[in-house]
């Protein structure tokens, strides 16, 4: 029975080819780490950007708060106030569309029941039948029908005015806030008070008063 032998100059070689594979493994893996260090101190030694203070100008705020409204909250980084304005001015435009739709409607059934100066002929209805928002008709008049029309018409434009104000007081907002917001309210600003006394000479006598002194820290 023959046993099977393997040369020992194949088994040198074969150990020789793993030794030159792990060291050329090893060798890369130095390699990349080294790479990896090199660029980190590069990052590291790149000068740092000094990152700005975000100011606020008041005109500015008040500026954008004009042309539109919430645009000054945004910048003055107030956005809670943002969906109020938005709010605002929403309910206000509904409530507007609102009394105008019907201003409109009731003024077309009151220049039914009006006289009309240029047609002398024309000769108005005693009453007009009038579909309500409920789904019911109703006979109007020409004096209700101008309390429909004149209530409407005043609702509308007491809207209009709203709306003027909102957009009025919208502007004050973001104006008094970015004043607000350029005080300075660090602990940099310190208030002293201060017990002091001078010699009078006319009253030969000492006089009390307290001094207050503001200190601005660098």
């Amino acid at each position: 029975m023959r046993h099977a032998t393997i040369p020992v100059f194949r088994v040198f070689i074969y150990f020789s080819l793993f030794l030159l594979c792990s060291w050329a493994s090893k060798a890369n893996h130095v390699a990349l780490d080294t790479v990896a260090k090199v660029q980190e101190l590069k990052i590291d030694s790149l000068p740092k950007k000094k990152s700005i203070p975000y100011k606020i100008i008041p005109r500015e705020a008040t500026l954008k708060s004009l042309m539109i409204p919430g645009w000054g909250q945004y910048y003055n980084r107030q956005y809670w106030k943002m969906p109020l304005v938005a709010g605002a001015f929403i309910t206000l435009g509904i409530i507007a569309n609102f009394n105008n739709v019907r201003y409109e409607k009731y003024r077309a059934y009151y220049y039914i029941a009006s006289p009309h100066p240029d047609d002398p002929t024309y000769v108005p209805p005693a009453t007009v039948a009038v579909p309500y928002e409920d789904g019911l008709i109703r006979d109007l008049d020409v004096n209700q029908l101008k309390r429909l029309n004149d209530g409407y018409r005043r609702n509308r434009d007491y809207t209009y005015i709203g709306m003027v104000l909102a957009w009025a007081f919208n502007v004050v907002d973001a104006n008094v806030s970015a004043h607000l917001k350029t005080f300075d309210v660090s602990d940099d600003i310190t208030l002293k008070i201060k017990p002091t006394f001078e010699y009078q000479s006319y009253s030969n006598g000492l006089v009390s008063g307290v001094s207050l002194s503001f200190n601005f820290k660098k």
